[in-house]
């Protein structure tokens, strides 16, 4: 950790913009403290980009949009697909806007991505250079160390690994960042995970479980929900107890598959 921060610094020094992925289903959860620390310091804009808006709930993206821009003028904020091409153009427009000194050859506009494991980093990427240079894959720490590509004379980006901060902040921030495997699973317990998951669900969302599973909800809590989960997909064990592990993995999948739909398990409100 201590030298990815000195590597992080050093390319902080030549760059104009720093682009951070955030997943646009919990934004302030997948936000790296060190990078906004980093590009403060260097006095480096900012551009937030939400992927997997196609994912989240519309209106509280805007909401999460909104709150970045006006928290800082030094920071903007975009919705998108990483997955689309077109969404992926729109980054290097924004950061144009963020950094309007920079305008050709000789001056080519510089942007650093960043991101925590598994926001979809490296699909974005990939993305920007135009072919798959940077590796994509949905397990954390893909991306072991900062790599400088120029895209063309007047584009240059680095990439930063996906590294996670020393100590996280809090065992909300924590479980979001399993429930959307951005840690690796030996730090966190899986039915943890997935019993804060469907409180946030049941919370939100509810009618996005009654889609899914055809339960009905009444009176019941998380574990209760997933208890009944695993006893209509008959996941037994041995005993021919409801699996409850097996379950509360199924519930964490549907959501990284996005068989919810659009929901955000985070509202700015979350974070006031």
């Amino acid at each position: 950790m201590a030298q990815a921060r000195r590597n992080l610094s050093k390319a902080l020094a030549s760059v104009d913009v720093v682009v951070e992925v955030l997943d646009a289903r919990m934004p302030a959860a997948s936000a790296n403290p060190l990078f906004e620390e980093l590009r403060k310091e260097r006095q480096r804009p900012a551009l937030k980009v939400l992927n997997k808006a196609d994912l989240a709930d519309q209106d509280v993206t805007q909401q999460w949009v909104d709150h970045y821009l006006d928290t800082s003028k030094f920071s903007s904020a975009l919705p998108l697909v990483g997955k689309s091409k077109r969404d992926v153009r729109k980054v290097v427009q924004q950061c144009q806007k963020l950094a309007p000194h920079r305008v050709d050859a000789i001056k080519p506009l510089r942007l650093m991505v960043s991101g925590v494991p598994n926001v979809g980093k490296s699909t974005i990427l990939n993305g920007l250079l135009g072919q798959a240079k940077a590796k994509a894959a949905d397990e954390p720490a893909i991306t072991k160390m900062i790599s400088r590509y120029e895209v063309n004379d007047r584009l240059v980006i680095y990439d930063s690994p996906g590294v996670m901060w020393p100590k996280v902040d809090s065992i909300d921030t924590g479980l979001h960042l399993a429930i959307n495997n951005a840690i690796g699973v030996n730090a966190y317990n899986i039915e943890d995970a997935a019993i804060f998951l469907i409180q946030k669900m049941l919370e939100q969302y509810p009618g996005a479980l009654t889609d899914r599973y055809h339960i009905e909800l009444d009176g019941m809590d998380s574990v209760a929900f997933i208890e009944k989960v695993g006893d209509k997909r008959g996941m037994r064990s041995r005993g021919g107890s409801v699996d409850f592990e097996r379950a509360a993995q199924l519930v964490i999948t549907d959501y990284r598959q996005g068989r919810y739909g659009r929901v955000s398990l985070q509202t700015i409100e979350d974070i006031v």
